[in-house]
C-alpha cells in the first residue's frame, strides 16, 4: 500500500471519529452565550476537530507524493500506549478526584512527550491547570470538584 493511500485512510478515519464525537457532544447541554453549559467545550472541540480533520482529508487528495512514514517502533508503540493509558486513567478518576487529575494528566503527557526535566513538566502542568480552572470559573462552566 502506498504512503498516500495510508495517509488518506487515516485522515478519513480521523474525520469520521470527529464527526461521531461532534454528534455525541450535541447531546450535552450547550447553554447560552451568557451562561455556557457543560457541552460548550466538547462541542467547540468537536467543531474544531471536524474542521481540521476535514482540511487534512482534503489536503491529502491534492498532495502528489507523501514522504516516507515513520515505521512502527517499540518506543513509538509504548509512547502511544502511555498516552492512551494516561487519558483513560484521567477519564475514570476525574469526577472523583477533580482538577488535580488534570494536573497529573498534563504532567504525565509532558513526560511521555519527552519533556526531560520534572520541574518543566510540573511548571507547565501547573500553569495549564490554573488557566483552565480560572477560565471555567470565569465562564461559570461547572466541572467536577472532586475530593477538594
Amino acid at each position: 500500500m502506498s504512503n498516500k493511500l495510508i495517509t488518506n485512510i487515516t485522515n478519513a478515519g480521523l474525520f469520521l471519529f470527529c464527526i461521531v464525537y461532534l454528534i455525541y457532544s450535541f447531546r450535552i447541554s450547550f447553554g447560552s452565550a451568557g451562561m455556557p453549559g457543560p457541552g460548550f467545550l466538547p462541542t467547540t472541540l468537536g467543531v474544531i476537530g471536524t474542521l481540521l480533520s476535514f482540511g487534512f482529508l482534503v489536503k491529502g487528495f491534492f498532495i502528489k507524493k507523501i514522504e516516507k512514514l515513520e515505521d512502527f517502533t517499540k518506543r513509538g508503540i509504548l509512547r502511544f500506549a502511555g498516552y492512551v493509558l494516561s487519558i483513560v486513567i484521567f477519564l475514570l478518576t476525574y469526577k472523583t478526584i477533580g482538577i488535580i487529575m488534570l494536573f497529573l494528566l498534563i504532567v504525565s503527557l509532558a513526560k511521555i512527550s519527552g519533556l526531560r526535566r520534572w520541574i518543566s513538566s510540573i511548571l507547565f502542568a501547573g500553569i495549564f491547570t490554573t488557566i483552565v480552572y480560572f477560565l471555567f470559573t470565569f465562564l461559570q462552566i461547572p466541572f467536577p470538584s472532586g475530593i477538594f
